[in-house]
């Protein structure tokens, strides 16, 4: 994988890790208007390093949903923070890859049904109890469910002077390294972006959906 974000950084050089964290680019965590930043990697489709073939081709792909194909590195750097810290788009057009601290919380649900997927904060106790949907019996959950809360609108070291005394030589290690595994799931965000670029080409399909209308029928 080609580096495009990602810089070698000494973990020997104290005054080198400093520069790195000082230095390093950021943007809004939320909106503008609160001043509050947070690390981040530009990926306008004009900023990211693209041949004059691929941005043409780039452009065509706005008006397609490809974002699922390739933020998987996003799951995979989210599990290897322990589920603290996670990658969010920002700005208007979503050209900005930042950094957010986050969080895994239980949902409280306790039961769900098997075929609607309605979940449900009762445990199942009887044969009676069934989904308030579809009617069918619900099931127990063997593994509570939870899911991922982003803390938006939190900065990750604004103004931090990463000089002092607080910032020992190890501390400083661990925050550069949390920084160059966000830098190094951008560029593998940015990499599968390419591939899909190179491996793909936009095409106009007709769709048909169906559409639900209520007609006339002879009454029985």
């Amino acid at each position: 994988m080609y580096h495009f974000f990602t810089k070698k950084v000494d973990r020997r050089s104290r005054s080198a890790m400093v520069e790195f964290l000082s230095n390093h680019f950021r943007y809004h965590s939320m909106s503008s208007w609160n001043g509050v930043t947070t690390y981040a990697n530009v990926i306008k489709i004009q900023t990211i390093g693209l041949t004059p073939s691929q941005l043409g081709k780039a452009f065509t792909l706005l008006d397609v949903d490809y974002w699922n194909d390739i933020r998987w590195p996003i799951d995979h750097f989210t599990e290897s923070q322990g589920d603290q810290y996670t990658i969010s788009c920002n700005g208007r057009s979503g050209g900005y890859l930042i950094l957010n601290r986050s969080c895994r919380e239980l949902t409280g649900h306790k039961s769900y049904c098997p075929s609607c997927g309605q979940r449900n904060f009762k445990l199942v106790e009887s044969s009676s109890d069934l989904c308030g949907v579809c009617h069918k019996p619900r099931s127990n959950f063997d593994i509570s469910p939870s899911r991922l809360s982003v803390y938006a609108g939190k900065n990750i070291d604004q103004h931090e002077d990463f000089h002092i005394e607080d910032w020992s030589m190890d501390a400083l290690r661990q925050r550069v390294d949390l920084i160059c595994a966000f830098d190094q799931a951008c560029d593998q965000i940015r990499s599968n972006f390419i591939a899909l670029l190179d491996e793909f080409e936009v095409v106009e399909e007709t769709i048909y959906k169906p559409v639900q209308v209520k007609i006339l029928k002879r009454a029985a």
